[in-house]
């Protein structure tokens, strides 16, 4: 794991990040929407350079975000300054909250990790929100082995983030294509 953030340098360096979207994820505009994410306390772990922080603050949340990419903290870092966000650096795994968040936004991070690291970061994502918070998350269909970016199938979502701990949505929201055959299903759980 020590030459993990010069791995993801040298990924953001060469632009093999391909699963960043270019504009702002459809599922966030309809989640902005239809009130189901409203100005909060937000974190979006594994930012990169995407444009949903941005976006975000714009709306009026306040905005953090993790990576562990010097360059893609400085990008959200030059786009939140103005706005009251802030763009940290470190390891999802290993970072510490000083209090909770109102809504995680996780989009490209859970489907960059190992599979063998999901369960360390689903706990993590647990300490991070608060007692009935919402996690946005946009589950990865790549329908192959290997990545990033990792297929994350919905039955192995729902044992990474059981009933047990989060309420699962009774509604669903389109899917959301991301070129090359993969797509995304946004859902939004409630940490109980």
């Amino acid at each position: 794991m020590n030459d993990e953030p010069n791995a993801w340098e040298l990924r953001y360096q060469e632009s093999r990040t391909g699963w960043q979207r270019e504009d702002v994820s459809p599922a966030l505009l309809a989640w902005l929407a239809d009130g189901t994410l409203k100005p909060c306390r937000i974190l979006v772990p594994g930012a990169g350079r995407s444009h949903e922080p941005l976006h975000l603050a714009q709306a009026r949340f306040q905005v953090t975000t993790l990576d562990i990419a010097p360059s893609a903290v400085a990008h959200q870092r030059a786009g939140l300054a103005a706005l009251g966000g802030t763009a940290l650096e470190g390891d999802v795994l290993s970072f510490d909250a000083s209090q909770p968040f109102d809504v995680i936004y996780e989009q490209t991070c859970l489907c960059a990790l190992p599979p063998d690291r999901r369960a360390a970061y689903a706990a993590q994502m647990r300490r991070w929100l608060r007692p009935g918070g919402v996690l946005a998350a946009l589950f990865m269909q790549t329908g192959r082995d290997g990545g990033p970016p990792f297929h994350c199938a919905l039955p192995d979502m729902r044992a990474l983030l059981p009933e047990t701990a989060w309420r699962w949505p009774d509604r669903t929201w389109p899917e959301v294509p991301h070129g090359d055959g993969l797509f995304e299903i946004p859902l939004a759980l409630i940490r109980i």
